[in-house]
């Protein structure tokens, strides 16, 4: 019997309320399942909310207790960059402007007074989180499913994932620092997800004011339903969004077509999840955005939202 829950971003309150919609209980300070059911976690604790390091308690209690399993968001890959010193190139593998500082401001100020326990609690935790899970009955990436990312995954033993339970080497990072490797591509997409480069003219401003001229593709969006751009392309602007898509953008768009069920987060997506039974499912609907936290319960198929 299993559970997933979607980005939290730091609210661990949020997090606490659908624990207890879903019958979690906390004993000797961890949350656990009278049921014995088992949660699985998709990805970004951090960043944004205002309760961070209260949420990677909880998280981190439950993975280490048996109760739950955490795979990795961009979000914490981002920290492992960010906090990762670069020696031969100087710096970091995740560079210190405005605009990552920005992204990471609130994991900074809430560990202010606990840079011991970030260091040297959460921050090697984070290299241990697997990039994907997949099981008999679904499969958990935090941005995009892509097989052919999987097997590669698989046969390049040479890169220390956690797959194996061994830290992200350096050598890793550099390459993913440097695009030099299909590293790059790889951890860029599932932990990321697809763009595609938009028309020209199509230049659209994002969440967060930057002007992006390529958008996130919505992999997950039943090829049947592919008519128009909006269809297809997270974000785009509305003068946009009514295209018709064009046959030569259809084909080229990844899709995803297996049997088996997978759920990811990432994509800050509005409102709130109606189709329980389709096989690709997002559980981020943007909780840091005044949206919703939400779960889905597999054996049942439905959602629980708070």
């Amino acid at each position: 019997m299993v559970d997933l829950i979607g980005d939290i971003h730091g609210h661990a309150d949020k997090l606490e309320e659908i624990l207890a919609i879903m019958g979690y209980v906390k004993e000797g300070g961890v949350y656990q399942h009278p049921a014995k059911r088992k949660l699985v976690f998709l990805g970004d604790y951090i960043d944004r909310g205002p309760k961070i390091r209260e949420t990677l308690q909880i998280v981190k209690a439950m993975c280490d207790a048996g109760h739950a399993r955490a795979i990795m968001g961009n979000h914490e890959f981002n920290a492992i960059c960010f906090h990762t010193k670069d020696k031969e190139r100087g710096g970091f593998y995740r560079k210190h402007t405005v605009v990552e500082i920005d992204q990471h401001i609130e994991t900074l100020r809430q560990f202010r007074n606990y840079t011991q326990e970030w260091e040297q609690v959460y921050l090697p935790w984070f290299h241990t989180l697997p990039l994907y899970l997949e099981e008999d009955d679904f499969r958990a990436v935090h941005a995009c499913w892509d097989d052919a990312h999987i097997n590669w995954l698989e046969t390049n033993t040479i890169y220390e994932f956690i797959q194996s339970q061994k830290r992200i080497s350096e050598q890793v990072l550099a390459q993913y620092a440097a695009k030099e490797s299909p590293v790059y591509e790889v951890l860029e997409e599932l932990l990321k997800g697809k763009e595609f480069d938009l028309p020209a003219g199509q230049e659209f401003v994002d969440k967060d004011g930057t002007t992006r001229k390529s958008a996130r593709i919505k992999w997950f969006q039943p090829v049947e339903d592919r008519k128009l751009h909006k269809d297809v392309f997270l974000g785009i602007g509305e003068e946009f969004g009514d295209l018709v898509l064009d046959e030569s953008i259809h084909a080229a768009l990844h899709r995803y077509d297996a049997d088996k069920s997978v759920f990811f987060g990432h994509y800050w997506l509005k409102g709130k999840p109606t189709d329980a039974l389709a096989k690709s499912i997002c559980l981020d609907y943007s909780v840091a955005k005044d949206g919703h936290l939400v779960a889905y319960r597999l054996d049942s198929k439905e959602f629980v939202i708070v």
